[in-house]
């Protein structure tokens, strides 16, 4: 019996280290829930955290022309009507129609020389008119001269580097006062002007005609698309 017993427990301690070999193997093993392959790389973000939680992704950037990057990724602020007022608005370059010749800047919406007075008006909008991702600005102007004169244009400001350049312009007559300014804000880019007017055998101090012109950027001028026109009574 004592043989017996001595064998026994022999071979207690040879079966005990197989067992635990057995079971580390099994722990490097793919059959385990959740743990990775031999060789598998686990990757986790700048946080450290693991893919999918809080901290473990990078932040996304910002969709071009969203509310997040106003104007496309990386362009220049947008232009505001507000800058206008003391921006140039003819240079050796460039000319409006029916002002006279010579560098023209405004001081706080004004500009007088030679008896000619120049004003900013108030309708003014502000969006994309020349092609590029930047926004920029179309506003009224009125150049009154030394006699009866009151002759308005519709200019578009190119935006460089968030400074109001004159680039396009069109003259839409003498006391044809301005009502309103917009930009679409769809492309492709389009000026709404609507102004009043008068027909061809109208005397030029009355005004009996609401026009509505749409206008895009050719050039140094702003062509006309289509206009439609609507009996003006005051």
């Amino acid at each position: 019996m004592s043989g017996s017993t001595g064998w026994a427990r022999r071979g207690a301690w040879l079966i005990a280290p197989l067992a635990l070999a057995s079971m580390a193997v099994g722990c490097k093993g793919g059959d385990v829930p959740g743990a990775a392959p031999p060789g598998a790389e686990v990757s986790s973000g700048p946080s450290g955290g693991a893919p999918g939680e809080e901290g473990g992704k990078e932040p996304a950037a910002p969709v071009p022309g969203s509310p997040d990057d106003p104007g496309g990724s990386g362009a220049s602020a947008a232009l505001t009507c507000e800058q206008l007022r003391d921006a140039e608005l003819q240079t050796s370059a460039f000319r409006i129609p029916d002002a006279p010749a010579g560098a023209i800047a405004f001081t706080d919406g004004r500009w007088e020389g030679g008896g000619v007075v120049v004003e900013l008006q108030p309708q003014c909008a502000v969006g994309q008119m020349t092609g590029d991702p930047a926004h920029d600005a179309v506003a009224a102007v009125k150049v009154t001269t030394g006699g009866t004169g009151r002759f308005y244009a519709l200019v578009t400001w190119r935006n460089d580097g968030g400074n109001p350049v004159p680039a396009a312009a069109v003259s839409l007559g003498d006391r044809t006062p301005v009502e309103s300014v917009a930009v679409s804000v769809a492309p492709p880019a389009r000026a709404t002007a609507v102004y009043l007017t008068r027909g061809e055998a109208d005397p030029a101090a009355v005004v009996t005609i609401r026009r509505t012109a749409v206008y895009r950027v050719a050039g140094p001028l702003m062509a006309e698309l289509h206009r439609s026109d609507t009996p003006y009574h005051p």
